[in-house]
């Protein structure tokens, strides 16, 4: 029924109060427009309805790049009004109107089919702004207006002369107004200018206009040079929005001295005054611009090149050797664990921060570059403040001057910790495995060729078999384990629960090892969880290997199944050496064996399965001191 009777109400709202958005919008930027050429057409430079001075073309320009092309009625009824309440006939007023609508409609197209972005802090975009806006679309204007006088006789002066002046003001109004108008409304104000940075740009201001009224009005119009260092403060320290805001406050002040007559350059009118300020006005605002736009692409590219040494842990460094001073750059001291910034480095308190046993070698590798002006690589040490080593891979190269004597050095550091223990870990995995699998193929092999070649009797023939059978699933649970690993480390791995007496699970799994060459002595009691029973066993099996491979033959080992509220534990004890307080978090990590395994088998796959499969039940695993002496290895599994 809604639908029928016209649609949902919420639409409708929606759409009147779009409407009603951009009938206020049309109605401020008229008005602001009409405020303007209203001052403009008002001063003693003009010339009827030529004006070196016309503030409107930026501020339409500034509307429609902001606002969108839909803003162009605005323009045209505020021209349209303020050149009819002029004096000027209505058909000569309609006709200028247009065109001044025409100059905004274009110089907004022409930028965008350039990519101009407002903010104007790329030289691509300073350059589309003075070359599309400011010099061509404005011509559009200046001969349209100049014309439609030039027809119905209205000129006061001559064609040339007034379409220069009409251009003039009007591409002021580009540079000064627009730029200002288009550069503000582009980023929020707090990130242009920052709260700590506001008594500066106050006090920055307040000599901007005290130095121009001392210029332009107070009669020392012969040294407008005291003003460029502002304009450079005003571009280092604020970019585009220093630039553009100086450029307006300069140029406010030097027309208002040009109109009231306190800038006589030479003997020509105040329009021709006008004309000569405009001109320098114009150079030095596009030169401020264009160093506000360089600025904030250097600035821009700094910042990612700081986001890629991030992403990359790089750090880059530059030495003078001169003075001795070395720069670091951000990423380069979060590589040492220090803040950025806090404190300055010669070659000597650099050395200082690298590891004891590396600083020789680093001495030996700069000292040699200096001397050969050859670029250097090598990896060294670095301790950080909480005592940790850090591997850094360093590069870097000599610049000499004119005469080849070294005056620089430059170079990055970038953090190789992660791939060299990728190496070692490597190495390891190489060693253990293909010790773990050289054991049981020789058995098979040495077995299988004694079969082959010597006729054996029915005992030698079952037990070769038995070896063979042995040696055959210990390769096989070897290749299973390391499987195993790579599944759980991919997340392909999924616990089958069932309801399980946990109890009874371990002392299945033990039975298999009792008749072996420790004593296994059991302490359980009924032990109910639903687990995955395969998994389960796996853990057991894996700590009972572990605790008689690294024990000596006869010493017992302790299973004991506790049953708690809010799960089970499942402890395995043994007599050995016990496991080093610094080593029980790495010791469940793939392919670590610690320090003290002596010549004990294992690739150090077993313990890091157990972990996996108790993390993989929403359990955990640990591993404390025994009260025989040795490790207790215990794992919780959550009911």
């Amino acid at each position: 029924m809604i639908g029928i009777l016209g649609g949902n109400p919420a639409d409708t709202r929606t759409e009147r109060q779009v409407r009603l958005v951009y009938a206020a919008a049309l109605a401020a930027v008229a008005a602001v427009y009409y405020g303007a050429a209203r001052l403009g057409l008002a001063l003693s430079v003009a010339h009827g309805v030529i004006t070196p001075v016309w503030a409107p073309t930026g501020i339409a320009l500034a509307a429609l790049v902001l606002l969108g092309r839909r803003m162009w009625p605005a323009v045209l009824v505020a021209a349209f009004v303020a050149n009819a309440t002029h004096g000027t006939s209505v058909p000569v007023a309609l006709l200028i109107s247009i065109g001044n609508t025409a100059e905004a409609v274009i110089g907004r197209e022409l930028l965008a089919r350039a990519r101009f972005r407002p903010a104007m802090e790329r030289v691509r975009d300073v350059l589309a702004f003075v070359v599309l806006a400011a010099a061509v679309s404005t011509a559009v204007s200046a001969t349209n207006g100049v014309t439609t006088l030039w027809v119905g006789h209205d000129l006061t002066s001559s064609y040339g002369s007034s379409w220069l002046l009409w251009w003039v003001g009007d591409s002021m109004g580009d540079l000064v107004v627009g730029s200002f108008l288009l550069v503000l409304a582009a980023g929020s104000l707090r990130r242009l200018l920052p709260r700590p940075r506001i008594p500066e740009a106050v006090v920055l201001l307040a000599l901007v206009v005290g130095l121009s009224a001392f210029v332009f009005l107070a009669g020392f119009w012969r040294y407008p040079h005291v003003l460029f260092p502002l304009y450079i403060w005003a571009a280092l320290r604020f970019g585009q929005l220093g630039a553009v805001s100086t450029s307006f406050a300069v140029a406010a002040v030097a027309i208002a001295g040009a109109v009231a007559g306190e800038t006589p350059i030479g003997n020509e009118s105040g329009t021709h005054v006008v004309l000569i300020l405009e001109a320098l006005l114009a150079a030095v605002t596009i030169s401020v611009l264009l160093l506000g736009a360089v600025l904030a692409e250097r600035g821009e590219a700094e910042r990612e090149l700081a986001e890629a040494q991030e992403l990359a842990r790089v750090g880059s460094w530059s030495w003078d050797i001169d003075s001795g001073r070395i720069t670091w750059s951000d990423e380069l001291y979060r590589l040492f664990d220090l803040e950025p910034g806090t404190r300055e480095f010669d070659f000597d308190g650099y050395v200082e921060l690298l590891h004891p046993a590396d600083r020789e070698l680093t001495r030996h590798v700069v000292e040699k570059a200096y001397a050969t002006g050859e670029p250097f690589s090598f990896q060294h040490r670095v301790l950080l403040p909480n005592g940790m080593t850090r591997w850094l891979l360093g590069r870097g190269r000599v610049i000499a001057d004119t005469g080849g004597s070294p005056t620089r050095m430059v170079g990055t550091a970038q953090d190789v910790t992660e791939r060299r223990q990728i190496d070692q870990l490597r190495d390891t995995i190489l060693a253990a495995v293909s010790h773990e699998l050289r054991t049981p193929l020789t058995a098979i092999v040495g077995f299988a060729v004694t079969m082959k070649e010597r006729a054996l009797d029915g005992a030698q023939r079952a037990t070769a078999l038995d070896t063979l059978l042995e040696q055959a699933l210990k390769l096989e649970r070897l290749l299973g384990d390391l499987l195993d690993l790579d599944r759980l480390r991919h997340g392909f791995v999924r616990p089958a629960v069932i309801d399980t007496d946990i109890a009874r699970l371990v002392e299945q799994v033990a039975a298999a090892h009792a008749n072996g060459t420790h004593p296994i002595a059991l302490h359980t009691e009924p032990a109910p969880a639903s687990v995955d029973a395969a998994k389960v066993e796996r853990m057991v099996d894996n700590l009972i290997a572990n605790a008689i491979r690294h024990t000596p033959a006869g010493t017992p080992v302790d299973i004991s199944v506790e049953a708690r509220e809010d799960g089970v534990v499942i402890a395995v004890d043994d007599a050995g050496p016990g496991v080093a307080s610094d080593e029980r978090e790495t010791i469940f990590e793939p392919f670590s064996r610690g320090a003290d395994v002596g010549a004990a088998a294992g690739t150090g796959v077993g313990l890091s399965l157990v972990a996996q499969f108790a993390a993989l039940h929403g359990g955990r695993v640990w591993v404390e001191d025994s009260p025989a002496g040795g490790a207790s290895f215990r794992v919780f599994l959550p009911r």
